[in-house]
Order: C-alpha cells, then structure tokens, then sequence
C-alpha cells in the first residue's frame, strides 16, 4: 500500500517513481496525440505529416504538464521558461524522430507491403505510430532526466567546508 501511495500521490522519491510515473504521463499523452492524428486523418482528411505533428503537439503539452506537476520530484533548471524552453528543444527532437518513423512506415513499408496483406497499405502509418511511440518514449525520459529532472544538486559536506575556505 506504501508503494502505490508513493507512486501515485506523494512527491516522486526516486527514479523508478518518476520512470513508472514517465510511463503513465507517456500512455496519458499517447492517447492524446494518437486520437489527435487518427482523427484528422480519417475524419477531417488531413496528410498524415500534418495530423501526426499536430497530434504529437497536443501529446507534448499534457506531457509537459502531467511531467512538471506530477512525474518528476524536481528540475535541475529553476525558470519555468528555461525549463519549458528545454522540454519543447527535447520534444523537437522527438517529433521528428516520430515523423521519421511514421513516414517510413507510411511511405517505405506500406509501398512494399512488408506485412502482406495482415495490414492495408492506408494503415501502415498507424504500425509506425506505435513504433514511433515506443522510441521517442526512452528519447524523451532520458533525455529530460539528464537535462531537466536530475533534482536540485545536494550539497555535500566538502563543498560546505570549501565554502567558508
């Protein structure tokens, strides 16, 4: 029972929390972005570039907030504008690895029919999506890990005494 109060109400302890959190946030967003592109492309008719990036934006602002107030325990960069501007440089990264991927699978796979016929070739995209996702997931915990949420640094004792030296 401690376990889940941890995991899912008191301030993130450790790097399991934030990474079985960073798994919640991520399926959270992926809903999001995933509905978002499905959407577009078959209800409204946009390319699929355009839906994939609009719905990989939408991904990005619930994870950015379900990140900053919930999934990590503290960020190593103090300005809310700083930080954001790090989290969205991160994100770019991801989307266009998203779109790299999405693309390959919408344009390459789709026209050598590399899963027979398991899958219609207007489809494929959606197999790359599900690739794209579970790649950009490990690119964006661990990279915002390294960059954003490593916590504030602890003070050790020697720097203390250097301090007064």
């Amino acid at each position: 029972m401690s376990f889940i109060k941890d995991l899912f109400f008191r301030p993130a302890k450790n790097s399991l929390i934030e990474f079985i959190r960073s798994l919640f946030v991520g399926g959270t967003a992926f809903i999001v972005d995933f509905a978002t592109l499905a959407l577009l492309k078959e209800v409204a008719g946009v390319s699929t570039l355009t839906a994939s990036t609009l719905g990989f934006v939408a991904g990005v602002v619930v994870n950015y907030l379900l990140s900053v107030f919930w999934a990590f325990k503290s960020s190593n960069i103090k300005s809310p504008f700083v930080r954001f501007i790090v989290f969205v440089s991160i994100a770019v990264a991801g989307l266009l690895m998203n779109n790299l991927i999405i693309n390959f699978f919408d344009k390459t796979l789709a026209e050598k029919q590399v899963f027979g016929s398991f899958i219609s070739s207007a489809r494929y995209y959606l197999i790359g999506k599900i690739a794209a996702t579970i790649t950009v997931f490990f690119w964006n915990f661990f990279s915002r890990k390294l960059l954003l949420f490593r916590g504030e640094k602890q003070e050790t004792e020697s720097d203390k005494d250097n301090d007064g030296a």
